[in-house]
């Protein structure tokens, strides 16, 4: 699914008009309808009856004046003006509403459900005080329109006293920030933009793609991956990294680890090969310490002429050598460490993630997996955003299970933004599969490796 930004959703609804499909009073029209559709069937299923539209003076605003049309008269609508109509839309289905007596209100008490029309996807900066003054005193389920008011639609960073919608309303194609923020469920309305305009659009959801293996393959044909990974302080992250390549479907694992910490991870794992040997692909970095002798290790593996995935530690040390390789790099640094590697604070960061991690990844031929709650992935031509949050994810450790699998799913064979993707997926579909058995607060990061098996069965079966 194609994700278009509010400039580009804006450049579509006028082409559409312009290129006669229908005129813009009926696409607010279309939008009343798919609405309307989301949202009676929400009262119907909570026996809501009363709802309260707050509408803005901008298209937002006509949205929801002409979704009132559509409620009345058997949902009770009531319309507390934000701001008087300003466009021609707005102003017409504003008649339209006060030729069939919906009620103008100042207050927004008493009302079952509350829908947010006063701000859409243009919407850039804070809330203004008297908007954040009437949101405090919102105490009702609220629906979103487009998107929540006070939420950027790139970004999705919010106002101070952005309302929290448990449902938004979206037309035609999700905006960034459907995927980067929490905006409730949300819910893709068709108005009628042809899906041909999004041809040309690079950002997408993320999809997974199954790798081909042969039934009559052995340990050599599913490749070698070799992991330099580990120190006397981070033990667990080497464990833990190891853990994720073992589950890739790698022929052979390669650990390379210091010597203080082997003997516990000899009796811990039965497949890895405890020393460095000839690889298909390599992970630095996982536990690997803040020492010159890991920056070293760092410094060697980037001459390897194989496929590098660069974790943790290593992306702290990478500072000093970042520049494009002749071979295949992968990065994965969250949000903290990918601010520090592009020098700028994590604030500006969130302002414009998406273009930032583009750019960076085109100037330095990399996969950049960048990691959050929604994490995207994107080698500066291509992008996709996996958005499915599981919060036990947030731990000490995620990073190098997920670290350790794409390394190993790299040793085998397929196209390496194909395999990338791919591991992001699986890491988070073991996640929500655990979390399904277990509680988020006490799940730790080897437990969700072990439910990277789930992950696979559903994408063979295509179940997910």
């Amino acid at each position: 699914m194609k994700i278009v930004s509010p400039d580009q959703m804006k450049m579509m609804d006028r082409r559409a008009v312009e290129e006669g499909y229908f005129s813009s009073l009926r696409l607010m029209q279309n939008a009343a309808e798919g609405l309307y559709r989301s949202i009676s069937a929400l009262m119907e299923e909570r026996g809501y009856s009363r709802v309260l539209l707050l509408a803005g003076g901008g298209n937002n605003g006509g949205d929801a004046y002409a979704l009132a049309y559509l409620l009345h008269p058997l949902y009770q609508p009531a319309i507390l003006q934000v701001d008087a109509p300003k466009s021609a839309d707005c102003i017409y289905y504003a008649e339209r509403c006060k030729e069939l007596g919906i009620p103008l209100v100042s207050e927004p008490f008493g009302y079952d459900l509350v829908i947010d029309g006063v701000f859409g996807t243009g919407f850039r900066g804070e809330l203004p005080q008297k908007v954040q003054d009437l949101f405090s005193k919102i105490d009702a389920p609220v629906v979103a329109i487009d998107l929540p008011s006070g939420m950027d639609g790139n970004s999705g960073c919010c106002s101070k006293g952005t309302l929290r919608p448990i449902l938004t309303v979206t037309f035609a194609f999700k905006k960034p920030c459907h995927l980067l923020a929490d905006c409730g469920e949300v819910v893709l309305a068709d108005i009628g933009i042809p899906q041909k305009y999004a041809d040309e659009i690079i950002l997408q959801e993320l999809t997974p793609v199954l790798p081909k293996r042969s039934l009559w393959g052995h340990k050599n044909s599913y490749g070698a991956v070799g992991l330099s990974v580990g120190s006397a302080e981070y033990s667990g992250a080497a464990a833990l990294a190891i853990k994720g390549a073992l589950q890739s479907g790698v022929g052979l694992v390669y650990a390379d680890v210091p010597q203080e910490i082997k003997p516990a991870l000899t009796k811990k794992f039965y497949g890895p090969i405890f020393k460095d040997g000839v690889c298909d692909a390599r992970l630095v970095g996982s536990g690997l310490g803040r020492t010159t002798q890991a920056e070293e290790t760092l410094k060697a593996r980037l001459e390897d002429a194989v496929p590098l995935v660069i974790d943790g530690d290593g992306l702290f040390h990478l500072q000093k050598f970042l520049a494009p390789r002749s071979s295949l790099t992968v990065l994965t640094p969250h949000i903290g460490e990918f601010a520090r590697l592009v020098g700028m604070d994590k604030k500006s960061l969130l302002q414009n993630r998406i273009a930032i991690a583009m750019e960076f990844a085109k100037k330095y031929n990399v996969i950049l997996v960048l990691k959050d709650a929604a994490t995207l992935v994107t080698d500066g031509m291509r992008a996709e955003l996996l958005s499915a949050p599981c919060s036990a994810l947030g731990k000490g450790g995620s990073g190098d299970v997920l670290a350790g699998l794409i390394a190993g799913m790299l040793a085998g064979k397929g196209e390496p933004f194909d395999l990338v993707k791919t591991a992001v997926w699986l890491h988070n579909r073991a996640a929500h599969s655990a979390a399904a058995e277990h509680s988020v607060y006490a799940l730790q990061p080897e437990q969700i490796a072990d439910y990277i098996d789930n992950a696979w069965m559903e994408l063979e079966d295509g179940t997910f």
